[in-house]
């Protein structure tokens, strides 16, 4: 490391411990330690007084500006806690709130839920000392709501004392009690070692999320719908739905303008123990172009495949809503199509499915969810089709998240001459967890 490196480091430090020792000042001067009591009503007390109040409002300022061209840290938030209390100290209440709100929205985007929790209740603690009670409460009941969504019951039942301890210093006796014996709870059940099967029933798990595009050139198409996202989890069964429903318009088409596409994949499992299951899976597409023989908005397709057999686990995570599961099933497909105004295909047929199935991948704060599906017709062996599904979700904040979908198909039957065989989609959105 370079001299000027280390010179550099070294006038950062100086300059944080210079900041805390004026703040230190600050909170313990006798104009502080005294307020309430009568000062000295001479001509030269009250000169001296307002001379120290010029030179600690500056120095307040100063300490702002050095603190705001630190980057957003721990560190940050704290001094900014500290000066937020110097500021109320000397009457200023509604600089020392402006302060803690700046606090507020920097630990909001910290990734560390164990930071992000135990920073929020201390700067409830801030609110309540500067007499904002109602925001400090609301920020309380806020972080419980965060605190009930950690799927680690250990550190949830930590956090939920980390929190009691809080209401206690607020006063909130019966509201600590509360949250003390609920943290008791988990931390003993997260203790106890935990059945490989029957599972732990889980709560549900819903994400909906909202898109559409408008765009025109020669003629006007749109584009509005939801994605839904929702999985249960109980002792030997579990089921998911992942889907979008759109409402389609362009003002090109010759016959129905409004057009609904969907595609939906729906998983039923019950579990015999922790490895073999019963399955049933059941996959529609509607209006689809990653589906239809022809991409023109004319087409009319539908698509549908129900599929039952027995699953296998291949491996599970730290909860059993992480899992890869190979399965192996057999059922009817339907599949209908209207091209150029004429109908192609309107047909039931046979079919096996083979098909890897895997929810909770975790790449960092990321998460993945794969299926990948070869299912051919046990009529034709040269009509199959291989999909494969990816969903990547990046979480924004508590409870949005960005959405990212590619999904791709191959299918081998050509039954129009510009059918392409391979095609793919790729989605992005945002979805909002309830």
């Amino acid at each position: 490391m370079s001299f000027f490196q280390l010179s550099i480091k070294k006038k950062y430090f100086l300059g944080f411990l210079l900041i805390d020792q004026l703040l230190f000042r600050g909170l313990n001067c006798p104009v502080f330690a005294n307020q309430n009591f009568p000062q000295n009503p001479t001509s030269s007390g009250n000169i001296l007084s307002q001379h120290s109040g010029t030179n600690k409002n500056l120095r307040f300022s100063q300490s702002l500006d050095t603190i705001n061209e630190m980057k957003d840290s721990h560190l940050k938030v704290m001094l900014l806690n500290d000066l937020a209390l110097s500021y109320a100290k000397s009457g200023n209440i509604d600089k020392a709130e402006k302060i803690l709100n700046q606090a507020l929205s920097i630990i909001e985007n910290f990734d560390d839920i164990t930071l992000k929790i135990t920073n929020l209740t201390n700067l409830a603690n801030h609110y309540h000392i500067i007499n904002r009670k109602i925001k400090a409460f609301k920020l309380l009941e806020n972080t419980l709501d965060v605190i009930s969504r950690v799927e680690d019951k250990s550190l949830q039942g930590q956090l939920l004392l980390s929190l009691s301890l809080k209401y206690g210093e607020m006063g909130k006796e019966k509201k600590a009690e509360t949250l003390f014996a609920q943290s008791q709870t988990l931390i003993t059940e997260a203790a106890q070692p935990i059945p490989e099967f029957p599972f732990t029933a889980i709560g549900s798990n819903l994400q909906l999320g909202l898109t559409g595009n408008v765009q025109s050139f020669r003629d006007t198409t749109a584009a509005v719908g939801i994605n839904v996202n929702f999985y249960q989890q109980w002792a030997e069964d579990d089921f998911s739905v992942d889907g979008s429903l759109f409402l389609n318009y362009d003002s090109s088409r010759a016959v129905n303008n409004y057009r609904p596409n969907s595609f939906i994949i729906s998983v039923y499992r019950h579990h015999f123990d922790d490895q073999w299951n019963f399955f049933t899976d059941f996959f529609n597409s509607t209006n689809q172009d990653l589906f239809s023989s022809k991409n023109d908005d004319e087409d009319l397709t539908i698509l549908s495949n129900l599929l039952v057999g027995a699953g296998l686990n291949l491996w599970r995570g730290d909860s059993p809503r992480q899992f890869l599961d190979i399965q192996f099933g057999v059922g009817p497909r339907y599949q209908y199509e209207y091209i150029d105004f004429e109908e192609r295909r309107n047909r039931i047929d046979p079919t096996i499915g083979v098909i890897l199935l895997g929810r909770g991948f975790s790449i960092e704060n990321a998460t993945v969810n794969q299926n990948f599906a070869i299912i051919p017709s046990v009529d034709d062996w040269n009509d199959y089709s291989i999909t494969s599904d990816t969903n990547l979700s990046i979480p924004i904040s508590d409870r949005w998240s960005l959405s990212n979908r590619l999904f791709l198909r191959y299918r081998n039957e050509v039954i129009y001459e510009r059918n392409p065989k391979l095609e793919f989609l790729f989605t992005t959105g945002v979805n909002y967890q309830f």
